[in-house]
């Protein structure tokens, strides 16, 4: 696979920076397009708003696709990488605090972080690695002792469970069983930022490195031999818990990868041929007359649609129908269903996960839902705002929110609304 030096260089880090420099260029040049933008008709107003933050934007990717070289740089020799589900904000701290020089203040933050709840929540997300699962029971016998302070206990049973799914991991990535502590394991993934050279490609030798000598001094560092021999007799302290916790979560980004076949860079696509460039043509025609026929719908619930109902009493392929489809299901606990009408992320092409509609709805139980303004946005977007009435902990919260949905093609394509073979999904589920 192609190897970037730096984390920042992989290709979704690099597509970002690159349309970030896109936008500013964009905006240096409309002075000159202004003129031209108001001779076919567009609001140059509307143009001139959308460009206003496009350097704190750019800002914000150069400082965001640059925080994990510049985390692992001042931190991985102390045993702390960063990884895709870590919380920005901490790591930002921790490496401020590493910045100025103080790197036991940057470590104090961290193992904060990795306290029992953030542990259990980030434990619940490892169940979607098949090959965790078995191993699941004793990770939360590790947690129980983690809350309870045993350390000594938790630390070698992390260590095992890592090397012992990373054994059936690497058999289904190359063939052949190699665990986290075998000779030449290579954990490295295509366009990720945990399994990098320069994240787990320096995490896992300094954890794996050789101790040969016994000591009783306290360590800061899961060496994986030390421990696991008995050579290292220090490692009984809550520093070293947490970094092997946090080593555990890092790996899930690569696991995820290897189950799903995409650790390797995909092969670049086939180029059209004739047929299938006139096609394409044919296809951007059509999208172009369907884009220029779009016009937003006025719709006021209550006059025009239901404000609140099943599915069947709304329009087919409507949003207003798949948001009640929705909550429907919310109200049915059906939350398999309801991962399906929604995205993964709002720049993933793929439905959510059950288990994280399940952690984000089963605390509150549904009761009454009311439609009370729906808006199209764009040709392929509409906001419904709702008025939500559910409990949650004993007690009746009543919640205005507003449903952001999206309409995609089976290829996970944006699409004008009225094509065929097209699904509206609700981007931010996860927000409320």
């Amino acid at each position: 696979m192609a190897k970037e030096q730096r984390i920042q260089d992989i290709p979704s880090f690099k597509k970002a920076q690159s349309d970030a420099k896109d936008l500013v260029a964009l905006k240096n040049a409309m002075p000159v397009l202004r003129g031209l933008i108001k001779l076919i008709g567009i609001d140059v107003d509307q143009f001139d708003n959308a460009f206003k933050d496009t350097e704190r934007i750019k800002e914000s990717i150069e400082e965001i696709t640059t925080l994990p070289d510049r985390f692992n740089d001042h931190l991985v020799a102390h045993g702390w990488i960063i990884y895709e589900g870590m919380n920005l904000n901490v790591a930002k701290t921790a490496l401020e605090k590493a910045d100025s020089g103080d790197v036991e203040g940057a470590e104090a933050h961290l193992v904060e972080y990795y306290n029992p709840e953030t542990v259990q929540h980030k434990l619940r997300r490892m169940k979607d690695i098949e090959e965790f699962r078995p191993r699941m029971t004793l990770a939360q016998k590790a947690l129980t002792d983690y809350r309870e302070g045993r350390y000594h206990a938790c630390v070698p049973v992390l260590l095992a469970l890592m090397d012992g799914m990373v054994n059936e991991l690497y058999l289904k990535a190359n063939g052949k069983k190699k665990g986290l502590s075998a000779e030449g394991v290579n954990l490295e993934a295509w366009n990720s930022v945990s399994d990098h050279s320069n994240g787990l490609g320096r995490l896992v030798p300094l954890m794996m490195k050789g101790r040969n000598k016994t000591t009783t001094q306290q360590i800061d560092i899961p060496y994986r031999h030390g421990i696991m021999h008995g050579m290292d007799l220090g490692y009984d302290n809550k520093i070293v818990a947490a970094k092997t916790w946090a080593a555990l979560f890092s790996l899930r980004d690569w696991a995820i990868k290897v189950e799903k076949g995409t650790f390797e860079q995909p092969s670049a696509e086939k180029p059209l041929n004739i047929a299938d460039l006139v096609h394409q043509i044919q296809k951007n025609q059509e999208d172009q007359q369907l884009l220029q026929k779009w016009k937003p719908r006025d719709i006021k619930p209550g006059r025009d649609i239901p404000v609140s109902g099943k599915p069947e009493n709304y329009e087919e392929g409507s949003p207003e129908k798949l948001l009640a489809e929705f909550l429907g299901y919310w109200q049915d606990r059906n939350y398999g269903f309801m991962a399906k009408r929604a995205l993964a992320s709002i720049c993933s092409k793929d439905s959510a996960n059950p288990r994280d509609l399940n952690l984000a709805y089963s605390k509150r139980v549904l009761k009454v839902f009311e439609f009370e303004a729906v808006r199209d946005q764009a040709a392929a977007i509409t906001v419904i705002a709702t008025k939500l009435t559910y409990e949650e902990y004993g007690h009746e919260v009543e919640k205005p929110f507003e449903f952001r949905l999206i309409n995609l093609d089976s290829k996970g394509e944006i699409q004008v609304r009225g094509q065929p073979e097209c699904c509206w999904f609700i981007l931010n589920w996860g927000w409320l």
